[in-house]
């Protein structure tokens, strides 16, 4: 008999299906492909619920009965041997991998080698490796080929998830073909390559020059409905005996522009706060907001602090201010902000969007918006205008919508 937990909004990766908001569609779309012998590429911009729609569909009855399934993340990954040691190191302990000879073998070859490499449990059979990045030349490897090969015997067929897959394009090594080398001979397992990089992942599966060129499926992930994160949050509340006002919702909704990792942390608090009975407002709401800015102030300063020259921290407070900013370049802006020159705008919105930790995020041409909402608001907050930030939420979110998904008027020629 499931338990039902404290808080109904879950803030984790992964969420109980009885938890979980919408999604049908994406969660049938991508078993139908897969079970249709396709790999698929899963695009999203970070926390609309990527990796949480990932373990939503391990799941489902049809993986859940049909699959064994492996989810890698390779975020922190540098290079092919640390993407070599972490793919061994999951498929290893992997339940459906235990008393294979895969498995054997590897503890042969421990028993062979004169290093500390931690211990078998006896209790799970968990296989204890070191950490990414300590003493990678000194842990065994199994051959890549026999890895994948592993796979492709196995009774049950398998589902393996490589998220954050843009990360290996910034390995020494030309991993992607490494990858295709072995992946394209398979039938047994389907991949969903996943990541928060459109532009990287567009390149990789839709440039003709690239390995993975045309070699699965595409999914981009957009935010959830409005109406159907309202519905779902009225039904969370009224589970456990309290309600919230429509308005309230759709301010929270707005205010994170529908990105559900903000949105679910925002629930969380408010219905924490909430006793059995009550009705929350929108004066909660904000309530709740300014208690998650408070407990991320100090990550935030160290996030601020990282930025050492001031030109750049100003040309960030600018487009805090504007939410969605343009002509950083016009000299009205660079006077009002108190920013440089061109030059200088331009350099810091190069470092603002590093790749490996993004700051800033290229919204269209000439438009910038911080990537982390709440970070704008905390900066906003910073600096005494965090209210308007919270009045503007509705106009700010359409802006923004808009210039994400801009409406195609295609030419009709005429008869």
């Amino acid at each position: 008999m499931d338990i039902k937990p404290l808080n109904p909004f879950y803030t984790g990766i992964v969420i109980p299906d009885a938890f979980f908001c919408d999604r049908a569609e994406e969660t049938e779309s991508i078993i139908n492909l897969i079970e249709n012998g396709n790999n698929v590429v899963l695009k999203s911009q970070r926390r609309i619920g990527k990796s949480s729609l990932i373990h939503h569909i391990f799941l489902q009855k049809t993986i859940l009965e049909g699959y064994n399934t492996l989810y890698l993340d390779l975020f922190g990954t540098k290079s092919c041997n640390d993407f070599h040691v972490a793919f061994q190191n999951k498929l290893l302990n992997a339940p459906f991998a235990h008393s294979t000879k895969l498995r054997r073998n590897f503890e042969q070859m421990v028993k062979g080698i004169n290093i500390s490499l931690g211990a078998v449990d006896p209790l799970t059979g968990r296989i204890s490796l070191p950490s990414i990045g300590t003493t990678p030349s000194q842990i065994p490897r199994i051959p890549l080929e026999e890895l994948f090969g592993y796979l492709e015997k196995t009774k049950k067929r398998n589902l393996v998830v490589f998220d954050e897959f843009q990360q290996i394009e910034y390995y020494p090594e030309r991993m992607a073909a490494i990858l295709r080398s072995h992946i394209q001979l398979m039938n047994n397992t389907k991949f969903i390559f996943s990541g928060s990089s459109k532009h990287m992942l567009n390149a990789m599966f839709m440039n003709r020059n690239q390995p993975f060129y045309k070699s699965s499926s595409n999914i981009d992930l957009d935010i959830i409905e409005c109406g159907a994160y309202e519905q779902f949050v009225k039904n969370c509340f009224k589970q456990y005996g309290k309600s919230i006002e429509t308005d309230a919702v759709r301010l929270v909704y707005k205010l994170f522009l529908g990105e559900t990792a903000p949105m679910q942390e925002t629930m969380n608090c408010v219905f924490a706060m909430t006793d059995k009975g009550a009705t929350v407002g929108i004066p909660l709401i904000i309530k709740a907001v300014n208690v998650i800015l408070d407990s991320k102030d100090e990550s935030f300063r160290s996030l601020l602090n990282q930025i050492e020259k001031e030109r750049t921290r100003n040309t960030l407070y600018c487009i805090a201010a504007q939410g969605i900013a343009s002509n950083l370049t016009a000299s009205v802006t660079m006077k009002r902000f108190g920013l440089d020159n061109a030059s200088s705008v331009q350099n810091a919105l190069i470092a603002l969007q590093d790749d490996n930790n993004p700051i800033v995020r290229k919204l269209a041409k000439g438009t910038y918006i911080i990537d982390n909402r709440m970070f704008e608001l905390w900066i906003a907050r910073e600096g005494n205008y965090l209210d308007l930030k919270i009045d503007c939420a509705d106009s700010r979110f359409e802006r923004q919508r808009i210039l994400e998904c801009p409406p195609i008027n295609p030419f009709t020629p005429k008869d």
